[in-house]
């Protein structure tokens, strides 16, 4: 099924400009594969941007840029295979499996160095390792059927993406594909639709701001 809440355009113009930040390049690649109707914009704004690019005269390349662009892709790490690099066997993980082809380089990247924690009952998160991100945490988040994350607000920006499954707020029900950008402004509760388990991504500025007694808690915490 084709996605229901999609990027806004300004960020496929953005991601086709190459001007997004790392995470939020990531964010828009992930809908991008899950949405063919926001992939053949972003197409299209990159043959725009080709055809602009085949206008520009062309500038004579420094002395050596060959060689050292060479040496630059020569030092690129390999990747390891999954199950060598960490001993676990990652496609029997079911979080794995749902995730898009963009994604699981990041995965594998990842999953080494952070494990999966228990943040509230039936909802689980691990921290994704995205190389020179400046927009916060990165993070993949799996809720078990029925279950959710208490009512919060939010300090910063937050943007999801749900990869599998679906949850529902006071927002509207966001499935596989679809996208929900919430700010300072936003409350709400997400909860994971009966059945099969929710995965998405997120992108947090900074970590956000439960509300009622568990707010009072976490702000006791210092959190």
């Amino acid at each position: 099924m084709t996605p229901s809440h999609h990027v806004p355009f300004d960020l496929l113009m953005e991601r086709a400009a190459g001007t997004l930040s790392p995470a939020m390049a990531l964010f828009v690649d992930t809908h991008v594969a899950l949405c063919p109707l926001c992939r053949g914009q972003l197409r299209a704004l990159e043959a725009v941007g080709g055809e602009m690019l085949e206008r520009i005269a062309p500038v004579a390349m420094s002395a050596g840029a060959l060689d050292r662009m060479m040496a630059l892709i020569g030092a690129e790490a390999q990747p390891r295979p999954i199950m060598a690099a960490t001993g676990m066997d990652f496609d029997g993980d079911p979080a794995f499996t749902r995730l898009p082809s963009v994604l699981r380089p990041v995965w594998a990247r990842s999953r080494p160095r952070h494990d999966w924690r228990k943040v509230f009952s039936g909802v689980s998160m691990m921290d994704l390792d995205v190389p020179e991100n400046h927009d916060g945490k990165v993070l993949l988040t799996v809720i078990e059927g029925d279950k959710g994350i208490p009512r919060h607000s939010h300090r910063g920006r937050e943007a999801i993406i749900v990869l599998s499954g679906a949850f529902q707020d006071e927002f509207g029900r966001f499935g596989k594909g679809d996208v929900c950008f919430c700010d300072g402004a936003m409350t709400h509760k997400p909860v994971a639709e009966p059945g099969e388990i929710c995965v998405a991504l997120a992108v947090l500025e900074l970590p956000v701001q439960l509300t009622g007694v568990l707010g009072f808690v976490q702000r006791v915490l210092g959190h």
